[in-house]
């Protein structure tokens, strides 16, 4: 028996923990209809914000995957992971909780001001570090990582360059979802200092994914390619779940 097509989900956002545009709903939605084909195993990822309820949505600490120290410059953020299922589906959800970068009563801007976060960029980049430590803890390499927006954006290329030599996500494809909160995430030279990101040239795919500005070469379709070998796709809602699985047969047919 083949073994299942593994697919990481890795949003700023997920239904119902917090839903703040489209996107919630489709990163909702389409790791279920891929486990009803019975040959995909999906995991997803998302930030733990303060807005989530831990009584209400039955969150619980993962001890073993949890007191990873994430390094951001000079400095090291404890993670904590928790779990808790999509109710009425038998999906879990991984939470990647910081008290420093998440627990916040508002999920990408001030819920008073309606200003964005100014350091979103920051935790963006926490986040996609604690994605790919938690994933390499869970010794879980996907065969396709789907990233949804600009909290996800930075690991496209933070596995292209921190993690370029770890065998677990040698063969990993990756396809990334622009979403449209209209959230800016701005990747200063003071943050690249701080935080020792990537090369010059890393560091500008960082600053144009975390602004969920791809630069993109037309494929046909709705799909396009940026320069980390990331696909993209319009995120209006018209791109149906099938047309989703057409583009991830496209990319996992291409060799890494």
């Amino acid at each position: 028996m083949a073994q299942a097509t593994r697919i990481l989900f890795v949003s700023g956002e997920v239904k119902p923990f917090a839903d703040v545009s489209d996107t919630a709903a489709l990163v909702r939605t389409l790791p279920e209809r891929l486990q009803e084909s019975g040959d995909v195993e999906t995991r997803i990822m998302m930030p733990r914000y303060g807005t989530i309820s831990e009584r209400k949505n039955r969150l619980h600490e993962v001890i073993r995957l949890s007191g990873t120290e994430i390094p951001m410059g000079e400095e090291t953020e404890t993670l904590k992971v928790k779990v808790a299922s999509i109710p009425g589906i038998r999906l879990q959800v991984y939470f990647m909780d910081s008290k420093r970068y998440f627990k916040r009563k508002g999920v990408y801007a001030d819920r008073k001001s309606k200003e964005p976060y100014e350091d979103n960029a920051e935790r963006a980049i926490f986040f996609g570090r604690a994605v790919l430590e938690t994933i390499s803890k869970l010794r879980w390499g996907p065969d396709l990582i789907h990233l949804f927006g600009w909290m996800a954006a930075p690991i496209a290329t933070l596995i292209r360059t921190e993690y370029a030599e770890a065998e677990l996500f040698a063969k990993t494809k990756l396809v990334f979802t622009p979403d449209e909160t209209g959230v800016v995430a701005d990747v200063t030279d003071e943050l690249v200092a701080r935080l020792q990101l990537p090369d010059d040239t890393a560091r500008g795919a960082l600053q144009d994914l975390a602004a969920g500005q791809a630069d993109a070469v037309a494929l046909p379709g709705t799909s396009t390619r940026n320069a980390d070998d990331a696909l993209t796709f319009d995120p209006t809602g018209e791109t149906l779940v099938d047309d989703i699985k057409a583009i991830y047969e496209q990319v996992l047919g291409v060799p890494a």
